[in-house]
């Protein structure tokens, strides 16, 4: 007979699914929030005490760094789903098997990323034509963020592992903590010491590398929490295998998308420095605006993963219903806010009337599509959830990439309007979102379940 013990898992299979949803996507919530404001904090301080072209630098190095990290956040989703579902089916050998076979992929994924990013990144601030008056702060600000790929990796996967045991707060806690430092040493470093754009790079930094290391910390310290050990264990590379084979698509699909800015940048790029910041501030605001699905997507992926170990189906469907009914709403009611209000969010990181003007049109362009991609995010999560991560993959290769890209240099090309890039996005989220409806009503996804279909 199993011994039953007491753990600080979080079990997702019984109980009201509503409650259960929502005490669990909270704490990604706010922490989503605080994730965020590393971007937010940084933004402002460099736009209200560096400059806009110095902001602008910053912009240029976003879609790189997304692309990098979420290609790795992949391999997270993939360990999330490994240990949401074995935690759902009581397996804790292969628990402990695959939470330290993230760790050990994140070492080696962490150093050859750090080192490809070092090498190449001259390279790509040129390939998408960064402009000549903030090359050189772009370059600088990219190979110092670049150092910190290693601690973003070690966070992230170490919270992909404690969400799928049904922890959300932990991660939250640390992040907290981590924004209070990366906000001391921003103020120290650029305000009091005047160190410029290098200044926000190793502040940011220094905040990452210490969330990675108290979350690893906190782990190992906290194994009889969480009913788990991982001394005098090998890594099984057929779990690593299991664990690449779901998060990989998932990356890829993070950073296709991420491949799609990138190539949008070079076109944003041709229009001059004030479309470049107008847009790194969107950007900025954009991430706080797709906060709620992501917290959302996040949930169902681990309601979805716990509830199919423990072979419950039709409790699997409900929850997704549900998630994405909750998920619209927050959503509309944001989109709302930021409609109305949109101006003022964009004074807030910089006194420049062109930029903020320009910055407030990309937003309202961009309001309907927040909306309508709240479906293919939800979605996503939750085929993630069984274990397919080709299907949102695939959408976002078509929709955000082939699509987008194709259609807003075509459409710029031939009218020379900018805001055209926005509405392209919109459109092309719109896309996504029909593609994921139709495959989940298909029921596709269910053929990864194994022992139900």
């Amino acid at each position: 007979m199993q011994k039953q013990t007491h753990t600080a898992r979080f079990d997702m299979t019984e109980g009201s699914i509503i409650r259960q949803l929502l005490l669990f996507s909270w704490p990604l919530f706010v922490g989503n929030i605080f994730q965020q404001l590393y971007n937010t904090v940084d933004s402002i301080i460099v736009g209200n005490f560096i400059g806009s072209n110095a902001l602008a630098a910053v912009g240029v190095y976003s879609p790189m760094n997304n692309l990098l990290i979420g290609l790795f956040t992949g391999i997270s989703t993939g360990a999330t789903v490994i240990v949401s579902q074995s935690c759902g089916s009581k397996n804790n050998e292969k628990l402990n098997k695959s939470i330290l076979v993230s760790i050990w992929l994140t070492v080696f994924s962490g150093i050859l990323f750090t080192g490809i990013g070092l090498f190449i990144i001259k390279w790509l601030l040129q390939m998408i034509h960064t402009p000549a008056e903030i090359f050189d702060m772009a370059l600088t600000y990219s190979r110092v963020m670049f150092l910190g790929i290693i601690s973003v990796f070690f966070y992230n996967i170490l919270c992909g592992i404690l969400r799928g045991m049904g922890d959300s707060i932990i991660p939250l806690v640390i992040l907290i903590v981590s924004n209070i430092i990366n906000g001391i040493f921003l103020y120290i470093f650029v305000v009091i010491l005047k160190f410029g754009i290098k200044g926000a790079a190793y502040a940011t930094l220094l905040a990452q590398t210490t969330a990675a290391v108290v979350t690893f910390i906190y782990l190992i310290l906290s194994q009889k929490k969480y009913d788990i050990n991982l001394s005098g264990i090998k890594p099984d590379w057929s779990i690593g295998k299991e664990l690449i084979s779901i998060g990989l698509p998932a990356g890829l699909q993070s950073a296709i998308f991420s491949v799609g800015f990138l190539l949008q940048q070079n076109l944003i790029n041709s229009f001059g420095s004030v479309l470049i910041a107008s847009y790194t501030i969107v950007t900025r605001v954009d991430q706080f605006v797709m906060m709620p699905m992501n917290s959302f997507a996040t949930a169902i992926t681990t309601f979805v993963g716990q509830n199919i170990g423990a072979l419950k189906i039709q409790r699997t469907q409900s929850g997704i219903k549900k998630t994405l009914i909750l998920s619209q709403f927050t959503t509309i009611g944001l989109v709302a806010l930021l409609f109305v209000f949109g101006d003022n969010v964009m004074s807030w990181f910089t006194k420049d009337i062109d930029v903020v003007k320009t910055g407030t049109n990309i937003l309202r362009t961009l309001s309907a599509g927040y909306i309508l991609v709240n479906t293919y995010v939800i979605l996503s999560g939750a085929v993630r959830g069984a274990g397919d991560s080709v299907a949102p993959l695939m959408a976002s290769f078509f929709c955000n990439v082939i699509l987008r890209v194709s259609s807003a240099y075509l459409i710029v090309k031939l009218t020379g309007n900018s805001r055209l890039i926005f509405v392209c996005i919109a459109s092309c989220w719109t896309l996504a979102s029909i593609f994921m409806i139709v495959y989940y009503k298909k029921g596709i996804w269910r053929k990864k379940i194994r022992g139900i279909f």
